[in-house]
């Protein structure tokens, strides 16, 4: 058993040498069938029971009678292999309800999000489409675009990047890259770029692993170096184990802890080699209060909340 995990792992090292080229990304619609069970996922963010209240992602219109138009609107997108329960999910969505500060939605793509990785990333990019379609469709409904921000975790940052390849008449204020996932699991797929929406930040806490090698936003906030092992992470695992996601899904427990302390950590700007820059005082936030920087940034954590 673990000179396959050896094995595995030596392997992965030596396919994220390798960048693969985006190839160009459809924005057909899939067949009607399809979009069955795919729901945008409204939370209360209140004691109210029930707590949320999903809605077809084909008709959101009716979703805008809930919502608060004063409000930022979040949409959260989660990756592979989880689902609403999953206690990340969980964890990120408690923290973006924290204050009653946003419009607090889930993409809801469970139905599809689990099975073998390859089936599931082309499942993804239909996911993306529909996704992309329904902005849309509340943005015609006069939902304000400008107030929209997407985070996506994983296999869910590529999916929000549709939005931006697929609506070419208005353009995304934001999006957050938690750990894109890695290229290389599916290299010939459609990937999040730093055109998909008016400003990307991207925070890399296992590049090279399950998350990207590479830069694909216009922010890279960089979390004790980017690469695993995160703090309190072990270096391997069995394949897709709690033991081998862990530094994949400290992007998220890092996101989330910093929706509740803001200026827990702060990020100084540094080179691509990850060392601080001479001018030491520059610093900017992480995560929810990030603002409109460009470049590479690092900051350092410790191994528990």
């Amino acid at each position: 058993m673990l000179t396959s995990i050896v094995y595995y792992y030596v392997l992965l090292f030596f396919m994220t040498r390798i960048i693969p080229g985006q190839l160009n990304c459809s924005c057909d619609q899939p067949e009607s069938d399809f979009a069955t069970g795919v729901n945008l996922v409204y939370y209360k963010c209140n004691n109210e029971t029930p707590a949320t209240i999903a809605y077809p992602i084909t008709a959101p219109e009716d979703m805008l009678t809930m919502l608060d138009k004063n409000k930022q609107t979040i949409f959260y997108i989660f990756g592979y292999l989880q689902n609403l329960e999953n206690d990340n999910v969980r964890l990120i969505t408690k923290a973006l309800c924290y204050g009653r500060t946003d419009n607090v939605i889930l993409l809801d793509w469970s139905k599809y999000s689990k099975g073998l990785y390859m089936t599931v990333f082309q499942n993804a990019e239909k996911i993306g489409t529909l996704f992309a379609k329904s902005i849309q469709k509340l943005k015609e409904s006069d939902l304000d675009v400008s107030k929209i921000y997407i985070i996506g975790h994983s296999l869910g940052a590529h999916i929000a990047g549709f939005v931006g390849k697929c609506n070419k008449d208005f353009k995304i204020p934001r999006i957050t890259a938690l750990d894109p996932a890695n290229p290389m699991f599916y290299p010939f797929g459609c990937y999040l770029t730093n055109e998909d929406a008016s400003w990307i930040d991207v925070i890399h806490t296992d590049m090279g692993g399950y998350g990207t090698p590479t830069s694909m936003g216009t922010a890279e906030y960089y979390a004790n170096g980017g690469t695993r092992p995160q703090p309190g992470c072990p270096l391997m695992g069995i394949p897709l184990s709690d033991k081998a996601l862990c530094s994949h899904q400290r992007s998220v427990e890092l996101y989330a802890e910093l929706k509740y302390f803001p200026n827990k950590f702060m990020a100084k700007r540094c080179s691509s080699d990850f060392n601080y820059n001479s001018n030491e005082h520059e610093v900017t936030e992480i995560g929810y209060t990030a603002s409109n920087v460009t470049g590479s940034f690092c900051f350092e954590t410790g191994e528990q909340s």
